[in-house]
């Protein structure tokens, strides 16, 4: 089967998420008179995890979650003076300019547009945040569009983003496959949506995954170059 389309996730899959996180809520703690260990912005990074799984499962707003991680983590701080409101506003900003490309991301965008393989992003990310990012690293170079959840109006694992990813390239989810870092979250939302799927799993923790899993962008560009039409 050869693919006409291939999606992306962001955060995980091309973007350092975890550099941009770390980096954004030790600057904003600090503002607000509070330096972070590594291990208080470790706790942090699970309590947004937390509450980013409630939002894929239809259990929290994400108007709710990008606040409530904040009161969830100032309370655990000690620090219920701190607006977590005033936190998130803050967060967000620094967030948006905080945008980097996991190593190897970048070349190997490079090398699949210099075919002619045609992608776009799908994520579930904040939309004001991911377009910033977009931006700053220029996305648009390789991507013809984004869809996120906020555009979708609900988020993966539904499959509402490729729903609408298929209207907008005119390529049957059948002949599409979507490459993400989540084996549960990315997974669910292709097979949902009737496409193929590819794991990135460039730490390789996910050795147990029953489906195809690639471990770095080289094996990825060898995968995808093969299953793509290529003009």
């Amino acid at each position: 089967m050869k693919y006409e389309m291939v999606y992306f996730d962001l955060d995980g899959t091309l973007l350092d998420f975890a550099k941009a996180e770390r980096e954004s809520i030790g600057a904003v703690l600090e503002e607000f008179g509070i330096p972070l260990s590594n291990d208080q912005i470790q706790t942090y990074v699970e309590i947004n995890k937390k509450w980013w799984r409630f939002f894929s499962e239809g259990k929290a707003s994400k108007e709710r979650i990008v606040v409530a991680r904040f009161e969830e983590f100032l309370s655990w701080l000690g620090h219920p003076e701190i607006s977590p409101l005033d936190v998130s506003r803050r967060y967000l900003e620094k967030l948006s300019n905080c945008a980097y490309f996991l190593p190897g991301a970048e070349e190997f965008l490079m090398k699949m547009k210099a075919l002619n393989v045609r992608m776009a992003a799908l994520t579930n990310g904040v939309q004001s945040v991911q377009e910033r990012r977009v931006k700053l690293l220029g996305l648009e170079r390789f991507f013809e569009f984004m869809i996120t959840s906020e555009l979708a109006g609900k988020p993966k694992p539904d499959p509402a983003m490729f729903l609408l990813a298929a209207s907008k390239s005119n390529v049957p989810l059948t002949r599409s496959v979507y490459v993400g870092d989540d084996p549960v979250v990315d997974y669910l939302a292709a097979r949902n949506a009737g496409t193929d799927f590819v794991l990135l799993d460039l730490d390789s923790v996910h050795s147990d995954f029953d489906g195809r899993r690639v471990s770095s962008y080289e094996e990825l560009f060898n995968l995808l170059i093969c299953e793509s039409i290529i003009s």
